[in-house]
């Protein structure tokens, strides 16, 4: 199981009930509000709006696996095949940043 550590309190959390809200996600009036929601609140717009942090790290992985999982002895073959994986995994995990095809 991945973990988030706050390196500044030092709070440990579980990376699958971790959302990342990126920036664009509220006007900065919004941001400024977000200290005003209930823990629960926050929660559910995390759930709502955000992109699950394991989901993102395992993403991650899927791309690093596919450029050099298979490099042996520093060969690395990529092609239209290894392009390809790339982006099912990006259009399976982040639908959101997949441009119009």
């Amino acid at each position: 199981m991945a973990l988030i550590i706050d390196s500044s309190t030092g709070t440990v959390l579980t990376a699958h009930t971790c959302y990342f809200l990126p920036d664009d996600t509220f006007t900065d009036e919004e941001w400024e509000q977000i200290d005003d929601f209930s823990d629960s609140e926050i929660g559910r717009i995390g759930k709502e709006n955000g992109v699950n942090v394991q989901e993102s790290e395992g993403l991650l992985r899927s791309i690093s696996d596919a450029l050099w999982g298979d490099d042996v002895l520093g060969i690395r073959d990529w092609n239209a095949d290894t392009l390809n994986a790339i982006a099912d995994a990006i259009r399976n995990v982040r639908p959101d940043l997949v441009g119009e095809e």
